[in-house]
């Protein structure tokens, strides 16, 4: 497969302060795909025009995958945590993280997939640069808003501006991608 911007990116923002327990935070209580999100924001940062339709293709493409790989790894290293007997212990902690690195390959292949959805999406007119704080908020409200079922809390508004800050860090150069 040719080199995986956007796995390089997602490396890079979920790495930056706060991103990480950011998307956590929107993970578990949104029920958001968080490759998913980190996928629209890098085509946002891209310049590439993201229409409803696209997103609803997007969501076609990685949720099969998401659902019923990524989510049962997540499940089962959740489970390790805590029980059922003999978990946890040190023998169940090892496998635990086994599984926590198999569940970061799956994630992996799922933006290798979307690698492919950002390449074939119109940019947009770069006449006023590339997208700012406001567009990259929007965008990644736009994806919490579809996977919650509930409205939107403060701190999850919170959440979605450390994201949005964090990408706008990178799409300005303040931040160096991470060549895995």
């Amino acid at each position: 497969m040719t080199e995986n911007k956007l796995w390089s990116f997602s490396l890079t923002i979920y790495q930056l302060d706060a991103v990480a327990p950011a998307c956590l935070d929107l993970q578990e209580q949104c029920q958001i795909d968080v490759p998913l999100m980190l996928c629209v924001v890098f085509a946002c940062i891209q310049g590439k025009a993201i229409l409803e339709e696209d997103l609803t293709q997007l969501h076609n493409l990685a949720s099969p995958w998401q659902s019923n790989i990524v989510r049962s790894l997540r499940r089962i290293r959740t489970q390790l945590k805590t029980g059922p007997q003999p978990a946890p212990n040190v023998v169940t902690e090892d496998l635990r993280n086994k599984v926590k690195a198999t569940e970061l390959a799956a994630e992996k292949i799922q933006l290798e997939m979307m690698q492919a959805w950002v390449s074939q999406l119109a940019a947009i007119d770069q006449a006023d640069g590339l997208p700012a704080l406001p567009a990259i908020i929007d965008i990644i409200t736009r994806i919490v808003i579809t996977s919650s079922k509930t409205e939107i809390t403060q701190t999850q508004h919170d959440h979605i501006r450390v994201i949005a800050a964090a990408a706008c860090q990178i799409k300005d150069h303040k931040t160096e991608i991470i060549q895995p």
